[in-house]
C-alpha cells in the first residue's frame, strides 16, 4: 500500500513540475529569441554606421582635395576587419573613386553608382550607403558590405536554449522528487525508526517532526514513547560503565605502581648522569674563570713590559733614523713586541677583560665587508659561501672584535681544510626557546642572531671538541698556532652576553654556531679608526703610570711629540700638581693605580677643578674600574697597552682636536709659554706652522675619514671648523656669512663642489673658496670663480699655504 501511494504520489508530482517547467521556457526562448534578434540587426547596423562615419571623416579632405591615394590607403585599414567583405568610397557626382575587397568577387559585386542612403540585408549580407558631406555640402559616398550572420545566431541561440531547456527539466524532476519525499518521508521514517529501535536496541533514535498535521502528531508520540523507554535503559547502562570503570581505574593503578617499580633504577641513573654532567660543565665554568683570572693579572704586568719594550723601540728607531742596519734590527724586535701584544690581547679576550664598544650593528653588512680580506686570507682553493638571510636582526657587538672573530674562525677552517674546500658563512635569525637554554648554563631564551661558520674540513672527535675552547689547546703542529683563536673567541662571545657552540664529527668537518642577542636598535656605524699623520703640538699633559719604565718610555714619546710633559706616580701626587693651578690640557693616566685615589675618582675631581681638562686612560687590563658589563663607560676614552707612538698621537690629537672644536680655546700666542726643552722638541718633530690668525672654515668633505683628517689637521691650524658630507647639507647652514673660507671637494654627491662654491660666492662676497681634488689642480677658470686649489694628497704645510695665500 505505501510502495503505490509512494509511486502516485511522485507521478503526480513530476508530470506537474514538468509540464509547467517546460510550458515556462518555452514562452520565454520565444520572447527572447526575438528580442536577440532585434539587438543583434541593431548592433551590426550602429557597427558599420560607426565605421562609416570613421571613413567619412577620413576621407573628407582627400575627396576635397581630389587626393585618392589617401582614399585607398583609408580602406585599406579595413583590412583590420575582417567581417567587412567590400568597400567603396564615391564620388559627389557618384562615381568610384577607390574600392576595397577581400577577393575579386567582392570588388566586382560593389555597385558602380551609389544608392540611397541606408542599409539592407540580403543573402546573409548587410549593406550600407552613407553620405559624405560638411554641412548641406556632399561630397561624397560611403559604401560597405559586411557577413550578416543571422542564421548561425539563431542556430546558436536554439542550441544554448535546448540545453537550458534539458537542464531546467532535469532540477525540475528533483524538485518534484524532492516535493513527494516531503510527504511520504515521515511516514516512512517512523518505519525505519521502529526497525532501528528493534534491530539495534538503539533508544536514542528521534523522528524528525516537519509538519502539525495529523503525521507530525504521530511522531510526537512516538518520540515520547522512545523517549521513556530510552531513559530507563541508560540508566541501566550508565550504572554499569560505572563499574567498569572502577575496576579500569583499579587495574591501571596497579599496571603504573608496577612501572614505577621497574624504572626507577633507570631514573636513579638517568637523574645521576644529569647531575654529573651540570658538575663537569660547572667544574669547566670554574676553571676558565680562574685561567681567566690568572691570564686578566699576568696580561696586565706583561703589557706593561711590552709597553716599556715597544715604546723604547720606537724612539730608538727615531734616534738610529740614518743606521739602516740598526733600523733592521729594531723592525725585528717590533715585530715580536707586536706580536706579544697581539698574544696579550687574547689572552684578555678569552678571560673577558677586553674593554668593548659596542654599538647596534648588522653583521651582514660586517659580512660582506670582509669577502676581500677572507678570500685573502684563505687562498684560491677555499670556495666561500655567504648566506645572509631578509630581515636580518641588529646586536649589539663591537664591530671590530666580530671582525676578529670571523676572521680566526675562518683561519681555523682553513687549516682544517689543508687539501681544500669550501667554506659557507651564514647568518640569519633565531629563537631560543626553553627547552634549549634548560641545558646551558647562563643562557637566557629569547631572540638571537645567529652566525654559523662551517668547513667541509677533517672534523674533530668529542674529546677534543669539549677542550677546543681552552687557552694555548691546540691539535696543530709545533709553530702552527697558538691555540687561543677559539677561546679568543668564547671569550668575546660570553663578554657580549651570547652563545657559541661547536658541531663537528671526524670526517664530516665543523660548525661553530655564534648566537648574539637580538638588539631593538637602530644600525649604528662604528666609529672610523683614527688615521691621517701622527702629529703632536704644544699642549700640557700630565702623565700619571705608577711604573717607572711606562713613564719614562710615554714621558719621551710625548716630549718628542711637542707637548709639555708633567709627570706623576700616583693619583694623589697627580691630583696635587692640579691642585696647584698649572694650567693642564689633558690628564694621560693608568687605570690600575696604586694608593687610595683611583683613576675615575682622579679623572672626576680634575674635571671639577679644570673644566677644561680632557682626560684619556690607558690600561693592559681594565678590571672594572672603567669597563662594567665588558664595556667602557660612555664618554670614556682609552688606549689599550702596548701602544704605539703614532697612535699615541694620533688619539691625543684627536682628543683635543675634538675640545677644541667643542670649546675654542684662546689664540696660541695668548697660551702659557712652554719650557725651552719642551719648545725645542716640538720644533724638531712638529710640521705644523703656527697659524696667523683663527678663521671659520666650512669643510665639505663626502669622504669621512677624510674629512676627520681635514678637520683634525684645520683644529692643529688653531681655526674653527664645520664639517658637512654634501653641498645640500653646506647650504643648510644657519649663518653662511659667519664663515672665512669654504674648503670643499669637487666631486660630491649630488651637487658638486664648483656648483656649491657659485652659490655660496653669490650669497657670501668675501667668502674665501679652496678647491680640493684628487685629480689633481683645479684652474680657478674652469669654476668660474676667483678660486685656490689644494690638490689631493697634500700635507699640514700646503694647507697652511693654501690658507695664507692672497
Amino acid at each position: 500500500m505505501i510502495k503505490a501511494i509512494k509511486q502516485s504520489i511522485l507521478r503526480k508530482f513530476t508530470l506537474a513540475v514538468l509540464a509547467t517547467t517546460l510550458s515556462a521556457l518555452l514562452l520565454s526562448s520565444a520572447i527572447l529569441l526575438l528580442y536577440d534578434i532585434r539587438s543583434f540587426e541593431s548592433s551590426w547596423v550602429g557597427d558599420l554606421t560607426a565605421q562609416s562615419n570613421i571613413l567619412a571623416q577620413a576621407s573628407l579632405a582627400a575627396l576635397e582635395f581630389n587626393d585618392p591615394k589617401v582614399v585607398r590607403e583609408n580602406l585599406d585599414q579595413l583590412s583590420a576587419r575582417p567581417a567587412v567583405i567590400a568597400a567603396a568610397i564615391y564620388d559627389a557626382n557618384g562615381h568610384v573613386v577607390a574600392v576595397y575587397g577581400i577577393s575579386d568577387a567582392a570588388r566586382n559585386a560593389i555597385p558602380r553608382a551609389p544608392l540611397s542612403p541606408g542599409h539592407r540585408f540580403a543573402n546573409g549580407q548587410i549593406t550600407l550607403f552613407k553620405p559624405i558631406q560638411r554641412g548641406r555640402e556632399k561630397f561624397g559616398t560611403v559604401y560597405l558590405q559586411a557577413e550578416y550572420p543571422l542564421a548561425q545566431r539563431i542556430r546558436s541561440y536554439a542550441m544554448i536554449m535546448l540545453a537550458v531547456m534539458a537542464i531546467s527539466l532535469f532540477f525540475a524532476a528533483i524538485v518534484a522528487s524532492w516535493l513527494q519525499k516531503a510527504i511520504t518521508r515521515p511516514i516512512l521514517a517512523l518505519t525505519d525508526a521502529a526497525n532501528d529501535v528493534v534491530r539495534r536496541r538503539d533508544f536514542s533514535v528521534r523522528v524528525e517532526k516537519s509538519t502539525d498535521d495529523e503525521t507530525g502528531m504521530l511522531v510526537d508520540a512516538f518520540n515520547s514513547m522512545l523517549n521513556e523507554v530510552g531513559s530507563r535503559a541508560t540508566d541501566l547502562e550508565q550504572a554499569n560503565l560505572a563499574l567498569q570503570r572502577e575496576m579500569q581505574e583499579r587495574i591501571g593503578a596497579e599496571e603504573a605502581l608496577r612501572q614505577f617499580n621497574s624504572t626507577l633504577e633507570q631514573r636513579i641513573a638517568a637523574r645521576t648522569a644529569e647531575l654529573g654532567k651540570a658538575h663537569e660543565e660547572l667544574r669547566q665554568a670554574q676553571k676558565l674563570e680562574a685561567i681567566g683570572q690568572l691570564t686578566g693579572g699576568v696580561a696586565h704586568d706583561f703589557n706593561n713590559v711590552l709597553q716599556v719594550i715597544s715604546g723604547n723601540l720606537q724612539l730608538l728607531q727615531l734616534d738610529l733614523a740614518d743606521r739602516p742596519d740598526a733600523q733592521q734590527r729594531l723592525q725585528s724586535a717590533a715585530f715580536a713586541a707586536d706580536r706579544g701584544a697581539k698574544l696579550s690581547s687574547q689572552l684578555l679576550a678569552f678571560a673577558r677583560r677586553q674593554p668593548l664598544r659596542p654599538v647596534a650593528t648588522n653583521l651582514g653588512r660586517i659580512l660582506r665587508g670582509m669577502d676581500d680580506l677572507l678570500r685573502r686570507a684563505l687562498g684560491e682553493s677555499i670556495l666561500i659561501e655567504t648566506v645572509v638571510a631578509g630581515g636580518l636582526w641588529t646586536t649589539l657587538v663591537d664591530q671590530n672584535q666580530i671582525e676578529n672573530v670571523i676572521l680566526n674562525l675562518a683561519i681555523n677552517a682553513r687549516d682544517a681544510m689543508k687539501g681544500g674546500g669550501k667554506l659557507t658563512l651564514e647568518l640569519g635569525n633565531a629563537t631560543l626557546d626553553d627547552d634549549y637554554v634548560a641545558s646551558e648554563r647562563d643562557l637566557p631564551a629569547g631572540q638571537y642572531v645567529m652566525l654559523a661558520i662551517s668547513d667541509t674540513g677533517v672534523g674533530m672527535p668529542p674529546e677534543v671538541a669539549a677542550r677546543a675552547f681552552e687557552p694555548f689547546f691546540t691539535t696543530k703542529g709545533e709553530g702552527e698556532g697558538t691555540g687561543l683563536g677559539l677561546s679568543m673567541a668564547h671569550g668575546f662571545v660570553k663578554q657580549s652576553n651570547g652563545h657559541i657552540k661547536i658541531y663537528s664529527e671526524v670526517g664530516s668537518g665543523t660548525t661553530v654556531r655564534i648566537y648574539l642577542p637580538r638588539c631593538h636598535q637602530p644600525e649604528v656605524d662604528a666609529a672610523p679608526l683614527l688615521k691621517g699623520p701622527a702629529v703632536g703640538g704644544s699642549e700640557t699633559i700630565l702623565v700619571v703610570e705608577d711604573d717607572p719604565g711606562v713613564q719614562t718610555t710615554a714621558v719621551d714619546m710625548l716630549a718628542g711629540l711637542g707637548y709639555r710633559v708633567l709627570k706623576a706616580g700616583d693619583g694623589q701626587s697627580a691630583l696635587a700638581i692640579i691642585e696647584g693651578g698649572t694650567p693642564i690640557d689633558l690628564l694621560f693616566t693608568d687605570v690600575v693605580m696604586p694608593g687610595p685615589l683611583r683613576s675615575p675618582e682622579l679623572a672626576r675631581r680634575a674635571k671639577q677643578l679644570l673644566p677644561n681638562i680632557q682626560v684619556l686612560f690607558t690600561s693592559g687590563y681594565t678590571q672594572n674600574a672603567i669597563v662594567h658589563g665588558g664595556r667602557l663607560d660612555p664618554g670614556v676614552e682609552l688606549i689599550s697597552k702596548p701602544y704605539r707612538r703614532d697612535d699615541l698621537a694620533r688619539k691625543i690629537r684627536h682628543i683635543l682636536s675634538n675640545a677644541q672644536a667643542a670649546a675654542p680655546r684662546a689664540l696660541p700666542e695668548q697660551a702659557a709659554p712652554a719650557d725651552a726643552s719642551t719648545t725645542a722638541a716640538a720644533a724638531a718633530t712638529s710640521s705644523a706652522p703656527p697659524a696667523a690668525s683663527v678663521r671659520r672654515i666650512l669643510v665639505v668633505e663626502d669622504n669621512e675619514d677624510a674629512r676627520a683628517m681635514l678637520c683634525d689637521l684645520l683644529h692643529l691650524l688653531g681655526h674653527e671648523v664645520c664639517a658637512v658630507g654634501s653641498a645640500e647639507e653646506a647650504l643648510a647652514q644657519p649663518d653662511l656669512a659667519a664663515f672665512d673660507v669654504l674648503l670643499t671637494d669637487v666631486s660630491l654627491p649630488g651637487l658638486s663642489g664648483i656648483e656649491l662654491a657659485r652659490r655660496l660666492a653669490a650669497r657670501c662676497p668675501t667668502l674665501r673658496i679652496v678647491f680640493s681634488s684628487g685629480y689633481g689642480n683645479v684652474a680657478p677658470e674652469e669654476a668660474g670663480l676667483d678660486a685656490a686649489s689644494l690638490p689631493k694628497p697634500f700635507d699640514l704645510e700646503d694647507l697652511q699655504a693654501v690658507l695664507d695665500a692672497r
